[in-house]
Order: structure tokens, then C-alpha cells, then sequence
């Protein structure tokens, strides 16, 4: 069977990440790749062994032999771009967060199911070994059943990771393009995909958010305390966010980390690190019954999770499966992030329902 093939609109850092997907693909191939910046599509299409490069995304979805494609845009821009692939007969995933208010995802998700195209927005952290390692636990009922998470973000100036183009971090910064404070829709999405994953889906937010100090590009130190309750009204948790530009934190990436702590009836279940290795000890911890046991022996490159997911991508299309998140997930993920924000501007808990 011929490989899919895919383009890549949006060639930025983070397509980086994304590339390793088609490195050794029996599924897919990385065919084309479209950037607005002058030379750059060119560039990263000989980098990456793509065939063709266009300056324009929409001369590459108008390409026949493209089959599908990645949406590696600002947020702003992925209702728009995600509606013109569909309406081509393209394939999609597009990075999280899905769009900047739920009249967009509605419209996204309608769209998609008229085209009968596979449509998903990709959340890396959920195909992150340790984070499937943990699901497991949980699926086979390690901990009984889970009533408390508490999931705690820590991030610092830069330390050893990867270069951030000056631009990434600028449209982050503007509320027109990124959607609202990095921390809690642009990083937030990550934090809510996760917390619905292991979770279920969240009732009702209490945000109390402080940020504060001047702006460097999209970051600013961030002190936030969010609560929430979940639809099944005996589980809870919280998400806290701690960011302070002269913390150093050691890491390959973005100078962040993520740290997520599950407590059942039976038992507590541990994912000790995620974009770096701030605690330095097993990836994934485990109490039942008296005893707590540490597991190492997984992929623990948190750049590996875009690889894996990259890869189920194409695999999706060529077995005609479905592949998370659905359009209906990171609808409900969305509608998360914008109770968060509202709920800190407002000052008071907000209900899901309110902003959906």
C-alpha cells in the first residue's frame, strides 16, 4: 500500500519535533512543506528530504498528490487553515490548542464531519511513554478508582534547551493570535488534555492567577492556583502553576516541567517528570498496598511523544481508524482553558456550561 502523504503547513520550530515522525515511517511520508517565510519552506523541505516546498499554504492544498496534512500555525490561524485543508479533501492534525473559542471549534468539527476526512488535534503529552505507562496502571485498576489529581507546572528562564525563535514566543504574547496568558491556554492545553485523560470531563474552575514583572517575548512569571470538580462529583484536583525567569531548569526543550500525581482509592500513582527532569528519579512511581515501586525502563524524550504520535497519525489513515483527540475531546479542552481564564479575570468558579 502507497505511504500517506503528508504536508506540513507551518514549518517553525516545533515542526522540528514533528519531522522526526517521517524519519522511518512504513506509513507516511513527509512529502511537502509550506511556509510564508521567504526561503524557508525550501530550506526545511531539503533538511527534511520533503519533495516539494511552497510558499503558500494554499498552493500546497491545492497539490493533488498531498494526502493530508499538519497544521503547525499560530492559534489564531488554525480555524481557518483546518477549514480550507478539510474543504480540499485533506487529512488533519492540527496542534493543540484547537482554536481560540468554541463558534470555531463547532465550526471545525461540523466541517470535518461533511468532508469524511480524519480530523484530530494532536496532543504530544498523551502520547508520552511515561503518560501511557501511567494510563495503564490506571485502566487495570492499580489504584482503584481515581478521585484526586494534582497536577503542578514549574518554569524557569533558559538552561541548556533547544533555541526559541524570537517569533514563536511573540505571537504567543499577543491575545489576538496566541489566545490568552501561555501558561494557561498555549502550555494550558497540555495541563487540560491531561487532566481529562485521566480524569474525565471538569464541572466546574476556581482560578486565582497572578502575573507579574515585564514581558520577555510570551513569557512573564506566573503564580496560578486552579480548582476544579469534576462531572463525576467525587473527583477533584488541582493545577498549579509556578514560573520565575531566574529559576534554572535543566532540560533539552522548554525550560518547563511537568508533574502529575493521581490518587485512587487503592492507590497513588506518579509521573515524576515530562518536558525535563527537574525531581531526577523515575519517570513513573506507584503505591498500592503498603509498597511503592519506581519503574524506568520506558522512552523518557519527551521530543519522542511527537514521533509516536506522528506516526499513529498515518497509520490512522491507512486502517481508516480514528486517532485522539477527537474534534469532540479538544472541543471539551477548549471549553476547559476559556472557564480557567474566565474564572481568573472574573475572580469567582465558573461552570462549564457558562462558556459552553
Amino acid at each position: 500500500m502507497a505511504k500517506v502523504r503528508v504536508g506540513f503547513i507551518g514549518a517553525g520550530r516545533i515542526a522540528d519535533l514533528h519531522a522526526r515522525a517521517y524519519r522511518d515511517n512504513a506509513s507516511g511520508e513527509l512529502y511537502a512543506v509550506a511556509d510564508s517565510a521567504p526561503g524557508r519552506a525550501d530550506t526545511r523541505a531539503r533538511e527534511w528530504g520533503a519533495t516539494r516546498a511552497y510558499d503558500d499554504y494554499r498552493k500546497l492544498l491545492d497539490d493533488p498528490d498531498v494526502d493530508a496534512v499538519e497544521i503547525l500555525l499560530p492559534h489564531d490561524l488554525h480555524h481557518p487553515v483546518t477549514i480550507a485543508a478539510l474543504e480540499a479533501g485533506k487529512h488533519v492534525s492540527l496542534q493543540k490548542p484547537m482554536a481560540l473559542d468554541l463558534a470555531q471549534a463547532d465550526e471545525m468539527i461540523a466541517v470535518a464531519q461533511r468532508s469524511g476526512k480524519l480530523f484530530r488535534v494532536f496532543e504530544n503529552f498523551l502520547a508520552y511513554e511515561p503518560y501511557r505507562f501511567a494510563t495503564s496502571f490506571i485502566e487495570r485498576g492499580e489504584i482503584g478508582d481515581p478521585i484526586f489529581i494534582r497536577v503542578n507546572v514549574v518554569g524557569g528562564g533558559r538552561n541548556a534547551g533547544w533555541e526559541i525563535p524570537r517569533e514563536t514566543m511573540e505571537w504567543r504574547a499577543d491575545p489576538e493570535r496566541g489566545g490568552g496568558p501561555m501558561f494557561l491556554f498555549d502550555h494550558g492545553a497540555h495541563m487540560a488534555a491531561s487532566i481529562l485523560h485521566f480524569m474525565g470531563p471538569v464541572e466546574r474552575v476556581h482560578a486565582m492567577v497572578r502575573i507579574t514583572g515585564p514581558r520577555e517575548g510570551a513569557l512573564q512569571d506566573t503564580v496560578a492556583a486552579i480548582s476544579f470538580t469534576h462531572a463525576d462529583d467525587r473527583r477533584m484536583g488541582t493545577w498549579t502553576v509556578t514560573t520565575s525567569r531566574e529559576l534554572a531548569v535543566a532540560t533539552d526543550y522548554y525550560p518547563i516541567d511537568e508533574l502529575v500525581e493521581v490518587t485512587g482509592s487503592r492507590g497513588i500513582l506518579w509521573i515524576n517528570q515530562t518536558s525535563s527532569k527537574l525531581l531526577g528519579g523515575p519517570p513513573v512511581s506507584l503505591y498500592r498496598d503498603g509498597e511503592t515501586r519506581h519503574y524506568h525502563d520506558m522512552e523518557t524524550d519527551w521530543g519522542d511523544s511527537f514521533r509516536a504520535g506522528g506516526m499513529e497519525f498515518t497509520e490512522a489513515i491507512t486502517a481508516g481508524d480514528s486517532v485522539g483527540l477527537t474534534g469532540a475531546e479538544a472541543r471539551s479542552v477548549l471549553a476547559f482553558l476559556l472557564a480557567v481564564m474566565k474564572s481568573a479575570r472574573e475572580r469567582r468558579e465558573v461552570a462549564i456550561s457558562e462558556v459552553g
